[in-house]
């Protein structure tokens, strides 16, 4: 990597990719690409360092494309998801394209899961402790 390139981490798309967002994707039935993310019971950890909770895809046709997680002919981390015993939630989705989806993924799908949102512990501002044990 040169200083010119970008990080990796940075979703920039490539030509590539900029001319075949410009060709319509294949509509599902809707008529609409969605991105989906699925939300793991437990999370996915295959060693004390690694962890998965979620996956993100994109889908033309969801239902399909959930059956073929089911089948275990879906991504490899919802295939290694189930053999670990583990089950998956449709957590979100959300109409868009591949593109999408890529920038989606290089970020993490806890922060806009909502399922971890309502999971989540309810957080209560120090000053806000403060006061109540104060009786204010």
């Amino acid at each position: 990597m040169t200083a010119a390139d970008p990080p990796a981490w940075l979703a920039i798309p490539t030509p590539g990719e900029l001319a075949r967002d410009a060709i319509p994707e294949p509509a599902g039935p809707t008529g609409r690409s969605v991105i989906y993310t699925l939300h793991f019971d437990p999370p996915y950890s295959p060693s004390p360092y690694k962890t998965a909770g979620h996956y993100t895809g994109w889908a033309a046709n969801l239902g399909k494309r959930l059956a073929e997680h089911e089948a275990g002919r879906g991504a490899r981390l919802t295939q290694v998801q189930a053999e670990a015993g583990g089950t998956w939630r449709l957590a979100a989705v959300e109409p868009g394209t591949r593109f999408r989806e890529r920038q989606l993924k290089a970020h993490s799908a806890a922060r806009r899961c909502p399922i971890c949102k309502a999971e989540a512990p309810a957080q209560v501002e120090p000053e806000a402790e403060a006061e109540l044990e104060a009786g204010i």
